[in-house]
């Protein structure tokens, strides 16, 4: 039983883990879109009123 509680308390942990790393990740997969997408906006901007 307590091998049991210990992979179940791994596992969690574990789980818990990935949670945060997915989410840290997307945070910054937002955020370098975000600034992707508004450097390509300011170069169009620039680029149409040039002509």
């Amino acid at each position: 039983m307590g091998i049991e509680n210990e992979m179940l308390s791994r596992f969690n942990s574990s789980k818990h883990v990935e949670t945060e790393l997915g989410s840290e990740l997307s945070t910054e997969l937002d955020f370098f879109f975000e600034n992707v997408m508004g450097t390509v906006v300011e170069y169009f901007k620039e680029d149409l009123i040039e002509v």
